[in-house]
């Protein structure tokens, strides 16, 4: 009876190859489509952060609706809003007391990087979707304290002088592609930011950075906490529209292009 017990598991044994190994660019593509999944979810958002690097101490708020609709504003140390509706860019100096429209005539790709470099500042990472190039692009499964597997999705280009390459490694969670970090490496010198505390949305399966540290050759030089954060903020579109207030100097132009500038009225 035993025998032919032993010959099944024997067989059994020896037909099951186990999981098939996956390839780098399927990696990549399950990176893509988590990431994109992951936006799809977080349609809109507001938060305000505290950011601390050495002596100096900065506080700002940013809200985001999809699609494209953004605005950040610093509190402190100088009061700062920077807005984009959709068709126009808004940049509002309450200590200068004057309103600059932007018109953003250009193609899309070149909209989206003027849009971005706008805001880099007020959207760290972990809110906005990381740019993962066409090439130039590695991915390897990892693990992370906060993540019992991850992915390393490294991007390699050239530095600003085309001397040497930069390193790039975002570290995602799999499978829902939250941020925990991100590495970046340009020769021997190595600057890290890291997830040290999150926020989860159990509904919409995100986890945002609640705390995040930049560390350069292992120490640390900044600090963001986020004091408030609402993944579901309910935000009209017209909040992203700025309009001088009295008194305010009113200035238009085009990206890039000549402006136009209208003196405040006078009372």
């Amino acid at each position: 009876m035993t025998r032919p017990l032993l010959v099944v598991s024997l067989i059994g044994a020896l037909g099951c190859t186990g999981p098939k190994d996956v390839s780098p660019a399927q990696l990549l593509s399950q990176v893509r489509q988590a990431l994109a999944e992951r936006e799809r979810r977080l349609v809109r958002y507001s938060v305000e952060a505290t950011t601390t690097e050495g002596p100096e101490t900065a506080t700002h708020q940013f809200i985001y609706r999809a699609p494209n609709r953004v605005k950040g504003t610093v509190l402190s140390p100088i009061p700062l809003t920077l807005s984009f509706d959709g068709t126009n860019l808004f940049k509002l100096s309450p200590n200068e007391q004057r309103l600059e429209v932007f018109e953003v005539k250009l193609p899309a790709p070149e909209a989206a990087f003027f849009i971005t470099s706008q805001f880099s500042p007020f959207v760290p990472e972990g809110y906005r979707t990381p740019l993962i190039p066409s090439k130039g692009v590695t991915v390897k499964k990892g693990t992370h304290p906060l993540a019992s597997e991850t992915w390393e999705v490294t991007v390699t280009s050239p530095d600003e002088a085309n001397a040497s390459s930069v390193l790039t490694t975002y570290v995602l969670r799999l499978p829902d592609a939250d941020f925990l970090g991100k590495r970046t490496q340009v020769g021997v010198e190595l600057s890290e930011l890291t997830v040290e505390a999150e926020a989860c949305d159990a509904a919409l399966k995100v986890c945002v950075p609640k705390v995040l540290v930049q560390r350069a050759a292992g120490r640390e030089v900044g600090r963001t906490t986020f004091t408030r954060i609402d993944l579901a903020a309910e935000v009209s579109a017209e909040a992203f529209t700025l309009i001088a207030p009295t008194g305010f100097e009113s200035v238009r132009r085009a990206a890039g292009g000549v402006s136009s500038e209208h003196p405040p009225p006078k009372n």
